[in-house]
């Protein structure tokens, strides 16, 4: 056993410095047959690095007889575990302080079970964690970490692996670190400076406060304050609020924030940008990908590094990223077209307000096709023009009513689903991530690409994303983007793309260019984010397997869409105006009308209208719109004049809702 103290040293360094001394001593080649126990450790902050022996058993570590001869990576055991022996490799953590943060890293066997990495309090609460696999497999063996920052102090915290199923996981080279809460950085020369007037830094602490109450940032949160942003030696107009829609924006003390700059100045040639903790984006990976993605002509937004301060507060280093307005567009030789998306104020209005129901609702079917910068958008007879062509193709998108390449630029969308592959991109694939544009040249829809990664449960672990070995269902929201692996003419091309970014040449090409740069950006990430790894070589790794598998994709299945089961019984007196009934007017041979819609889940009576919310007319005839169904079932009346509001009663609550009348475009 080791042991040294750490002072200002980084664990990192000092382990590389201890591993060059033993290969001095030439005993380096015994790890491969012995592990030993590892401690680094700093007498003030408790943290420490641990490597445990799994040759023997420990009193550090439980095993539960898991210990097996099956298969090893390092000595003669593993630990193996399946479900007549279910968990292993526990481990407790004690006296632990805010800002510490627990990184696991173990070997897992690749073809067997994937067992569920979990942390867990004195309370027995779990802990939310940052989980990766690296499925660049060495002899068989993949490296899984596992991250968690702790939010605040505990008396305790357990780490296990737990496998329920026959099919047993082994695990192998355990290594446990307590890394202290880090140091925050700045980077020369792309450092901004943020002030805010006292009094709304208190209330945007406020906004943060009250998600995470709630579980997720909702509009309320979202609030703008006016300050200034200083960037080499400029001062620059602004205006910031929260960013993000999970709470994982907010829970460190490095929050995500989106930025607009006033007009007439600019930051980096852009008015409108996003900062946020790297680990949301994946740190490189998303970097990368945007820098392969713009090297093809697939629109992407700037994605940088930069550090931050707000009212002198340095809160280290930020990813970086370009929102989405017209400056995108232009970037990429486009002029006058509107950016498009799917509203997702209605999957994040329940997800708030009703956050423990598992309820489904009709959100994709009710969200509405909207540009950014709508009011721009709307003041402009061209881009108006080209926003509403822009929407008919994508509301044929969403009801599967055409042949996509009647949609889709077939080419565009081809060789960015291979990309995706290439890096293991999914995240982008949900609907309420898609971000979309008419060229107006060829008024067809082209993806914008961003969102450069996977969540956990995202499908990282597939190799194509529209490959399956029988036919697949899918759920609707699914279904939308499993469509494109159904038509003919985009998988002609999908298999080309995929031939050509999976080839050995094009893989080199892309480590040669970017290597330099990565391994730059991953020392200037580690000055503050230690634990980080990274390797440019896994998009090697993926292209092999890509390449194993194009054969098959000739054989490959069809997806179906299933029928949606929404929650009607269980919806109890809840009522979501963004998953409500939506009312817009309409002219229609010179005379106007009123459309009317119901995505709730019950009936709704239309009781009056008015343009104050405190003042109602009684409709003459009763307005009744039964609970929502599938298909296009809109009630429609004539009207003289329009009004701004809409009196309802839902059939399932005991209250009148007021709701806005969408306005003639």
């Amino acid at each position: 056993m080791f042991f040294l103290s750490t002072f200002k040293v980084s664990i990192k360094k000092i382990i590389s410095i201890i591993l060059n001394f033993m290969k001095f001593k030439g005993i380096i080649e015994s790890l491969k047959t012995v592990f030993i126990v590892l401690i680094i450790a700093s007498c003030e902050n408790n943290t420490f690095t641990k490597v445990f022996d799994l040759e023997k058993k420990n009193s550090n570590i439980v095993i539960n007889n898991n210990r097996s001869t099956d298969y090893s990576k390092s000595g003669k055991y593993s630990i193996k575990i399946l479900k007549k022996n279910p968990f292993g490799l526990s481990y407790t953590f004690k006296n632990l302080k805010k800002g510490q943060r627990i990184f696991i890293s173990v070997l897992e066997k690749t073809n067997f079970s994937k067992g569920r990495f979990k942390l867990v309090d004195q309370d027995k609460k779990f802990l939310s964690i940052t989980l990766n696999r690296d499925l660049t497999a060495d002899k068989g063996w993949n490296l899984v970490t596992v991250s968690c920052l702790l939010k605040k102090d505990y008396n305790s915290i357990r780490f296990y692996i737990h496998n329920p199923k026959e099919k047993p996981s082994y695990y192998d080279n355990l290594k446990i670190s307590l890394i202290p809460e880090s140091e925050k950085r700045k980077i020369p020369n792309e450092h901004i400076d943020i002030h805010l007037k006292d009094k709304d830094l208190k209330k945007l602490e406020k906004l943060r406060e009250e998600a995470l109450k709630c579980g997720v940032i909702g509009e309320a949160q979202k609030k703008y304050f006016k300050g200034n942003m200083t960037y080499r030696d400029e001062t620059i107009p602004i205006k910031i609020r929260l960013k993000g829609d999970w709470i994982d924006h907010l829970e460190s003390n490095k929050w995500s924030f989106r930025i607009k700059i006033d007009e007439g100045f600019d930051f980096k040639g852009i008015r409108k940008f996003s900062i946020q903790h790297p680990t949301t984006r994946s740190f490189l990976k998303e970097w990368l990908f945007h820098k392969i993605f713009k090297d093809e002509n697939i629109l992407t937004p700037k994605y940088e590094f930069i550090s931050a301060s707000i009212n002198n507060e340095n809160l280290g280093i930020y990813a970086f990223e370009e929102h989405f307005d017209e400056k995108l567009i232009s970037a990429y030789g486009f002029h006058n077209t509107p950016i498009l998306k799917f509203n997702e104020k209605g999957l994040w209005e329940v997800r708030k307000h009703n956050s423990k129901s598992r309820v489904s609702y009709p959100f994709l079917e009710a969200a509405e096709i909207i540009p950014f910068n709508q009011k721009k958008v709307y003041e402009s007879n061209i881009l108006k023009e080209l926003f509403e062509k822009g929407k008919i193709k994508m509301e044929k998108y969403r009801l599967f009513k055409e042949p996509l390449e009647n949609i889709f630029d077939i080419e565009k969308t081809a060789l960015m689903f291979a990309l995706n592959d290439l890096g293991k991109i999914r995240h982008s694939n949900h609907w309420h991530n898609q971000r979309m544009f008419l060229n107006p040249k060829t008024e067809k829809i082209e993806y914008i690409a961003y969102d450069c990664y996977s969540g956990i449960y995202e499908g990282l672990e597939d190799v194509l994303y529209g490959y399956s070995k029988s036919d697949t269902n899918c759920y609707y929201w699914e279904f939308l983007t499993k469509q494109f692996f159904n038509n003919k003419k985009f998988m002609v091309r999908y298999k080309d793309y995929l031939q050509i970014i999976s080839e050995q040449n094009y893989v080199n090409h892309i480590i040669k260019k970017y290597k330099h740069e990565t391994d730059s950006l991953a020392d200037l990430i580690n000055n503050e984010f230690s634990y980080y790894q990274f390797d440019i070589n896994y998009i090697n790794h993926n292209a092999k397997k890509i390449r194993n598998l194009i054969p098959e994709v000739d054989t490959n299945f069809k997806f179906t869409c299933l029928e949606p089961s929404y929650g009607y019984d269980l919806i109890n007196n809840n009522y979501f105006s963004n998953v409500g009934l939506k009312a817009k007017f309409k002219i229609k041979d010179s005379a106007l009308f009123l459309t009317m819609r119901n995505f709730h889940l019950d009936t709704v009576s239309v009781i009056g209208y008015g343009n104050s919310k405190k003042k109602m007319k009684r409709f003459e005839s009763k307005i009744m719109l039964e609970a929502f169904k599938k298909g296009n079932y809109f009630k429609e009346i004539e009207v003289e004049n329009q009004f701004k509001y809409l009196f309802i009663k839902p059939h399932n609550i005991d209250r009148t809702i007021i709701i806005k009348v969408g306005e003639i475009l």
